[in-house]
C-alpha cells in the first residue's frame, strides 16, 4: 500500500511540475520573425582596360578611354576568357585588353518581429496597462500612442480598455536593409604580337 502511494505522489508531483511549465510558457508573449524581400533593383555597367601590371591577385589596368590607371584586387579563382579560352584572371598577359560587365543587384528587404501577447486587463491607461497573464503574474506595458488592442475581435484603444477583458496585443517592429550581390563576366583579347 505505501508503495502505491508514493507512486501516486511522484506521479502527481510530476504533472504539477508539467502543468506548472505548460502555464509559464504559455503566458510568454509568441515570437515571429520572417524577411520581406522588395522590388529589385538591377544596374550593369562596363569596364574596359589594358592590363598594364599583375602581381598576386593585384591587376592594374589602364582604362579605355580615359587612360587612368585603376587598381583592382581580384577575387581568388576568379576566371577570364580571353581569346576563347578559360584562364585565371591573375595569369592574363601583360597588354591584355579586358571588359567586364559588371552586374549589381540591390534588393530592399523589410525584417520584421512580430510579438503577440495575450492577457486579461488588470489596469488600464491612456499610456499604460497592466495585464494579467496566464500564469498569474501583473506586468506593466507602455502603450505607444495609436495602439490597438484586439479584445474579442474588436479593435479598442487603451482608453476604451476595462479591467476584466481579455485582449490580444500585437507589436510589429520592421527594420529595413538593403542586400546587394554582384557578379561579372570579364573577357578580353591577348597582347597583339609583334612580327619582326
Amino acid at each position: 500500500m505505501t508503495h502505491a502511494f508514493n507512486r501516486t505522489l511522484r506521479t502527481l508531483a510530476v504533472a504539477v511540475a508539467a502543468h506548472g511549465l505548460a502555464v509559464s510558457a504559455w503566458a510568454q508573449p509568441t515570437q515571429a520573425k520572417q524577411s520581406v524581400p522588395g522590388a529589385p533593383k538591377v544596374t550593369t555597367t562596363q569596364l574596359k582596360g589594358e592590363v598594364a601590371y599583375l602581381q598576386g591577385d593585384y591587376l592594374i589596368a589602364k582604362m579605355v578611354p580615359s587612360g587612368t590607371y585603376r587598381l583592382f584586387q581580384l577575387r581568388p579563382g576568379k576566371t577570364a576568357t580571353i581569346d576563347g579560352v578559360v584562364m585565371p584572371l591573375n595569369k592574363a598577359p601583360i597588354g591584355t585588353v579586358l571588359t567586364a560587365d559588371v552586374t549589381v543587384t540591390e534588393t530592399p528587404v523589410t525584417d520584421r518581429t512580430i510579438t503577440t501577447l495575450k492577457g486579461k486587463v488588470w489596469v488600464a491607461g491612456p499610456t499604460s496597462v497592466i495585464l494579467t497573464l496566464e500564469s498569474g503574474e501583473n506586468k506593466q506595458y507602455d502603450v505607444p500612442a495609436g495602439m490597438k488592442f484586439d479584445v474579442d475581435g474588436k479593435m479598442v484603444e487603451a482608453m476604451e480598455l476595462r479591467p476584466g477583458m481579455n485582449l490580444t496585443a500585437t507589436k510589429i517592429v520592421e527594420s529595413p536593409r538593403t542586400e546587394i550581390t554582384t557578379d561579372n563576366v570579364v573577357t578580353g583579347v591577348g597582347p597583339k604580337k609583334h612580327q619582326p
